[in-house]
């Protein structure tokens, strides 16, 4: 156990929501209250509505994507913050050509344990205690009535 890891050590994990389409990498270490989270979703990536308990913030790194809260979505692009408030139903969809990086952080601490190559950082002194939620819960419903209003009210071709 250690405070710090190269993202080299790190093992490379996968969406662990339901898909439309595409695909999406992650990389994803933790500590007791709150969890940081590398994404990459590449274009044509696009989940299925989810909710879980933790808040989630989200900072783009590179590329864009459409996230979705509820009835509302937003176009992120490099340098944009957005956060997702507890047990709000979201979605993304990268309809760009490129992938889309981001960071992202979940307290509590977003399930780490059936998650491929998490990884906490705990010195080994210290006995981890980690505050955990449970399982995000994918939504079977269709959101194209709601994606295709807010890309209306935006001047986005649907």
């Amino acid at each position: 156990m250690s405070l710090f890891v190269s993202e080299a050590e790190l093992v490379p994990g996968q969406a662990m929501v339901g898909l439309h389409s595409g695909q999406m990498k992650t990389l994803f270490v933790y500590g007791n209250e709150a969890n940081m989270m590398i994404a990459t979703r590449f274009a044509g990536y696009h989940s299925k509505p989810h909710r879980h308990t933790p808040e989630q913030l989200n900072y783009v790194l590179e590329g864009e994507l459409w996230i979705f809260i509820e009835e509302e979505g937003w176009h992120l692009k490099k340098g944009d913050f957005l956060r997702i408030p507890g047990n709000a139903l979201h979605w993304a969809w990268n309809r760009g050509t490129g992938p889309c990086t981001m960071a992202q952080v979940h307290a509590p601490v977003l399930f780490p344990d059936a998650r491929k190559g998490a990884l906490g950082l705990f010195d080994e002194k210290e006995t981890p205690q980690v505050r955990k939620s449970p399982p995000q819960e994918t939504i079977d419903m269709d959101v194209s009535e709601i994606e295709r209003r807010v890309f209306e009210r935006k001047g986005v071709k649907y």
